[in-house]
């Protein structure tokens, strides 16, 4: 006789081959009936049509009601946000109020030979292709260079000063100098700039684009001339960062003369502008209006290869660009930055840093100025 404790697993054995065969009699399907696992006594996967009318109905108003709440969340909050002004401004936001430094051509060539080689010529065995991410600008100069990514970049940008890029673009765009701004109306000038609902504060100053053109120059920063990449005498193309609302604090002759940190040559620079425009003015002088500028080497070595730098219009952004109020077909004010005589094959680091009392410079946050390398081979 079996001992007592094997009798009953026995029994539960049996139990559960009988239950295990119901199943598989049940799970079956048969060919001719289609009764089975899907559809048996009325029931689709286990469920009657009441019972799945029942759960989509659930559904369909739990998705319903969540989409509705989604919905006047969304509406609520777009009852905060202007479409043209932003809810935080300046110092009231993460941007700040402290601008930073953009630059053209975008897009560094690492160019890679068969043999894994870095090389800076042709585009046979090109690893990658530009990047917006590199800030090492890296061409090979003359009629069979590299340049035409270059060109290309800086044709992308400059689109948008082309007269109609932005439609009704000319009923806010005027003319402006430094004596006359219509984003800042002297007194008894508001009339002049004030037209029913459009006041000044809707119009933006003109930057034409025949301006970067240096009649001195021997080779221009314009298309024409491939931006001076093929003859060597490379272009920067350099931009002031937008800030909505921001408007440059310009510094005095006296502070400039005083200035311990400022360039020596951007300060003879300016000193010569003011003798130049500024005698016999009233001051402040308009002409002080500016955002200084000044590209140079980061180190003794970089200052050594870069070669003379001219400043093509100004030599910085000129006051009356400002302040950026979302305005139609706002054009910021560029600088084309060029290197004369730059020393080829050499790794070059090149700093640009703007100047005004409310700008500083800092390298660990790069507010304040740009950094680029250049080679030209």
């Amino acid at each position: 006789m079996p001992p007592e404790g094997l009798v009953g697993e026995m029994e539960y054995t049996v139990k559960d081959k009988v239950k295990l065969e119901e199943y598989d009699e049940r799970s079956d399907t048969s060919v001719e009936t289609g009764e089975g696992f899907f559809w048996r006594s009325g029931e689709l996967f286990g469920r009657t049509p009441i019972s799945w009318l029942k759960l989509l109905l659930f559904y369909l108003l739990f998705c319903g009601i969540l989409a509705l709440l989604w919905g006047l969340c969304i509406g609520l909050m777009f009852q905060t946000v202007d479409f043209y002004i932003p809810k935080y401004i300046q110092d009231d936001g993460l941007i700040g109020a402290n601008p930073g430094l953009g630059f053209r051509p975008l897009g560094g060539l690492g160019l890679a030979g068969q043999d894994g080689v870095a090389v800076a010529g042709g585009r046979e065995g090109q690893s990658s292709g530009p990047s917006v991410y590199s800030s090492l600008i890296w061409f090979r100069h003359g009629a069979g260079g590299n340049w035409g990514d270059m060109k290309a970049s800086m044709d992308l940008f400059l689109r948008q000063y082309e007269p109609g890029y932005f439609p009704n673009q000319g009923a806010s765009l005027t003319k402006c100098d430094f004596e006359n701004t219509p984003l800042s109306p002297k007194a008894g000038q508001y009339d002049q700039y004030s037209v029913g609902s459009v006041t000044y504060k809707d119009k933006s100053c003109e930057f034409n684009k025949e301006w970067l053109s240096d009649q001195g120059s021997d080779y221009k920063c314009i298309t024409q001339e491939d931006y001076g990449y093929r003859f060597g005498k490379p272009c920067i193309l350099v931009k002031l960062n937008r800030i909505y609302d921001w408007k440059p604090d310009p510094y005095t002759i006296s502070e400039i003369t005083n200035h311990t940190s400022m360039p020596k040559r951007l300060k003879a620079d300016i000193q010569r502008i003011y003798d130049d425009k500024c005698q016999g003015k009233e001051e402040p002088c308009p002409y002080m209006n500016m955002v200084w500028l000044h590209c140079d080497g980061e180190d003794d070595p970089d200052i050594e290869n870069i070669g003379p730098v001219t400043y093509t219009p100004f030599r910085g952004f000129p006051g009356y660009f400002f302040p950026y109020r979302n305005q139609r077909g706002y054009l910021s004010p560029i600088v084309m930055v060029q290197l004369k005589n730059p020393e080829p094959g050499v790794l070059m680091n090149i700093e640009c840093t703007a100047w005004a009392r409310n700008i500083r410079q800092n390298r660990l946050k790069r507010t304040g100025l740009v950094h680029f390398e250049l080679i030209m081979d």
